[in-house]
């Protein structure tokens, strides 16, 4: 232990400011690279972020100047029910959202992973709902479900139905349908993180518990849902956060009706801003959405790793 002690402290081990300088020399070339995507980030995202902030305690309706209010726009908040509202239907469309969006997403991955019958063909389907627009997506939907217009009326009529559901007009399935939309995408999103995760999964491990007599339900409970977990707890978080950006789909098909049961959090964001004009308010609404944010998110990987152990 004595000789440790004296081997720590000796001034000769200690790293001399000189070589520590010329490896920073030699990382030059690496900070360079690097200084393209970190003037980015500081310029769209460290700097508005900032920014924000410092509006969060004015009051500010274009055009005129910002007037300091200090705490003024958070203790609005406090009695803003639809704020309060907005955020309850959030929770609601990101519960129901991800969990049929990442249970459809493990199935169908699961069903790639076989070499089954005609899956080449679906595999050039599942992906389109990605690559499609909200915008696009929503005036599909709205093409099927619209009260007088929709496809899916007009067929129910057809089939003798003399008083089809007004879908969009009513609080329970106006917000039904924007879960599926969000599940719909969610599902295609998540697939290929999936299959790629399935296709890690040592096929030793399958064979060991076939020759143990384990059926299909077994080896994904045993074997494949504990492979992906990790990859799971990353879709799970990255559906989170989508779910909470959703507002085109929502200002397309309902725009937060009927009786604000599709008011989720960042439309509500967006009225106050953009449409009603009280700037300071909205940046404040924005501000407390991001702790509300990040505190879902590590409460949610708290009790996932709670689950592994």
């Amino acid at each position: 232990m004595k000789a440790e002690s004296v081997t720590q402290h000796n001034p000769s081990t200690r790293p001399k400011p000189r070589k520590e300088f010329h490896k920073l020399k030699d990382y030059t070339s690496s900070y360079l690279f690097v200084l393209p995507a970190l003037s980015f980030l500081t310029m769209f995202s460290i700097i508005p972020i900032i920014y924000l902030i410092w509006l969060s305690f004015y009051s500010y309706s274009l055009p005129s100047p910002p007037e300091f209010t200090g705490l003024g726009n958070y203790t609005q908040m406090l009695k803003d029910k639809l704020f309060i509202k907005s955020i309850g239907n959030t929770l609601v469309y990101t519960a129901g959202s991800m969990v049929i969006g990442l249970s459809g997403a493990i199935a169908v991955a699961v069903l790639l992973n076989r070499k089954l019958k005609g899956i080449r063909l679906f595999k050039v389907f599942y992906f389109l709902p990605t690559i499609t627009s909200e915008v696009i997506t929503a005036m599909i939907f709205l093409w099927v479900f619209d009260n007088n217009l929709g496809i899916l009326n007009y067929i129910l009529k057809v089939a003798g139905v003399e008083n089809p559901p007004a879908w969009l007009l009513q609080p329970g399935t106006a917000m039904l349908i924007l879960i599926l939309i969000g599940a719909w995408r969610g599902t295609a999103y998540n697939i290929p993180i999936f299959l790629a995760a399935l296709q890690a999964v040592p096929q030793s491990l399958y064979e060991a518990a076939r020759i143990d007599g384990a059926n299909a339900w077994k080896q994904f409970w045993h074997i494949t849902l504990p492979s992906i977990m990790h990859i799971l707890v990353y879709c799970m978080v990255m559906s989170v956060i989508g779910s909470f950006q959703v507002v085109a789909v929502v200002d397309i098909l309902t725009n937060g009706g009927p009786m604000d049961s599709t008011m989720v959090a960042i439309k509500h964001i967006w009225q106050q801003a953009f449409e009603f004009n009280y700037v300071g308010y909205g940046a404040a609404l924005s501000f407390v959405l991001f702790p509300f944010l990040l505190f879902v998110t590590w409460l949610q990987l708290k009790l996932s790793s709670g689950k592994d152990k």
